[in-house]
């Protein structure tokens, strides 16, 4: 069969640029892509690369499914952003019951007592599993060491931060060719196609040949969040949201998200700021330059010189107050004195071997010149700070600080800078239930749709447990998979 390029399908198909400019909400609402121009079956579909998909295939072909997995993106991209993640997974601190709890309790209370209570109860119980299993497929973790604040460990992919999971994503797809799994790469996955009973059989696909079916007894959405969809941000997070800047892949846009939604699924937790996790990064490296360690520490001031926020509360209440200020920028500021404890100083060298600069000066006034501030602004903004700390507060000035106040009066001066917000993660999207089986808004279950990682919603909300979205990825994904993979014994025993 001759192959037919994008632009051609588009014109025999009457899809215009007019239309597509109108967003895909709009197409998708005029017009369904018609029948492919071929068509493959196979037991599960699963959409997307990263963990949480690559966990859920890998669960199905253990199981005797054969799999197809379908990225919109070439294989050197695969993966999505837990490829880009910092590769850490967040467990209880032991295998016990008490411990489990904990971090059950930690992770409902760091999201506002909002976090869906049995999901987030599956990743207490299964996420220890979760890591082993993965071990036995062939990654590889750092020993495990307490998470600051609250009762978890962290252990990360080797051989350390932001290193480990590129490697890990070529080990597990490895793993699933040797299974005889299938990765469509380029091919995006645009609408599910439902049956007379309103099951999902399958996935309307295109590839550079023009519309693919993929036919299957389940299909498994993993594509992710939405932090790159502009279009997403504005309408239901924020209208200064879509100005920010994304941490991870540019090409998490929400598709199956939207493609859920389509077919009925109820989406969760999509509105306002505290729907995503933001931090305050470089924008010269929004993935990895972070400097969360210092942040607490340091004293956070906006274009004006000026503070806007508590910087005890940490990096995520500055990332969100950050969208707020003068052109959506921060600048960190500390002295030599906080550059030599324990977070400023890994900040310091992280930023450091990032190859991004850290600005520094003899004196206030010169520094705030370097970041583009009025000298006389922040040279009050420092001494009014100064004459408020005591005993490691200070309470005497908006905004107080409450903890973690030191005087900033030893030269040099440094600051991280420019900071500015950038989306981590979102926390929004399709709602399941414990079998990962997506969810209408009357709770009825969507026969044949699965979702897992960062596509489902309602698990967090304003905040999150640093490796959460990782351990949120194995242990849904794992699930999803074995379910999935359940529909085509469940068929053969109905028949």
């Amino acid at each position: 069969m001759k192959k037919i390029t994008r632009r051609q399908f588009l014109k025999r198909t009457g899809i215009g640029v007019g239309a597509i400019a109108l967003g895909q909400d709009v197409r998708s609402a005029s017009a369904q892509l018609p029948a492919g121009i071929s068509k493959e079956k196979c037991d599960v579909v699963v959409i997307g690369t990263g963990l949480a998909a690559l966990s859920a295939a890998l669960e199905a072909t253990s199981q005797g499914a054969k799999v197809i997995i379908l990225e919109k993106v070439s294989k050197d991209k695969s993966g999505g952003n837990s490829r880009l993640s910092a590769g850490v997974i967040a467990t209880p601190s032991e295998n016990t019951k008490e411990a489990k709890d904990g971090y059950y309790e930690d992770f409902i209370k760091i999201s506002m007592g909002k976090g869906d209570p049995e999901l987030t109860r599956l990743l207490a119980d299964q996420v220890l599993d979760g890591v082993d299993w993965l071990k036995a497929q062939g990654m590889e973790f750092t020993p495990p060491i307490p998470v600051p604040r609250v009762r978890a460990k962290w252990v990360v992919a080797t051989p350390g931060l932001f290193k480990g999971m590129p490697k890990a994503i070529e080990k597990l797809l490895d793993v699933l060719e040797k299974r005889g799994a299938k990765v469509a790469y380029e091919t995006k996955a645009k609408e599910l196609i439902m049956d007379t009973r309103g099951k999902v059989i399958g996935v309307k696909a295109i590839d550079s040949a023009g519309v693919k079916d993929y036919i299957s007894e389940a299909v498994i959405i993993a594509s992710g969040g939405y932090s790159a969809n502009k279009e997403m941000l504005e309408l239901w997070v924020d209208h200064d949201a879509d100005e920010m800047m994304v941490r991870g892949v540019s090409w998490s846009t929400g598709d199956g998200i939207k493609m859920a939604h389509k077919a009925g699924a109820i989406l969760v937790n999509m509105g306002g700021i505290a729907t995503l996790h933001i931090a305050g990064v470089s924008p010269k490296n929004t993935a990895a330059g972070n400097p969360f360690t210092a942040i607490p520490f340091c004293i956070a001031v906006n274009k004006e010189g000026k503070r806007f926020v508590d910087e005890s509360k940490g990096y995520v209440i500055v990332g969100k107050a950050t969208m707020k200020q003068p052109e959506q920028k921060a600048a960190l500021v500390f002295d030599e004195e906080l550059k030599k404890t324990p977070g400023v100083s890994a900040a310091f060298k992280l930023f450091q071997g990032l190859g991004i600069e850290v600005i520094e000066a003899d004196t206030v006034e010169d520094l705030a010149s370097k970041i583009g501030t009025p000298p006389a602004a922040l040279k009050v903004t420092v001494e009014e700070f100064n004459n408020s700390v005591k005993d490691g507060k200070a309470l005497d000035i908006k905004p107080p600080k409450g903890a973690n106040a030191s005087k900033i009066m030893t030269p040099k001066f440094y600051a991280f800078y420019p900071l500015v917000p950038g989306i981590t993660l979102t926390m929004g999207g399709i709602k399941i239930n414990t079998t990962c089986q997506a969810l209408e808004p009357d709770g009825m279950v969507i026969l044949g749709l699965y979702a897992a990682g960062e596509c489902v919603g309602g698990i967090f909300y304003d905040d999150y447990i640093g490796g959460g979205s990782l351990a949120r990825c194995v242990v849904l994904g794992r699930i999803a998979g074995r379910k999935a993979a359940s529909e085509k014994a469940m068929k053969k025993k109905t028949s």
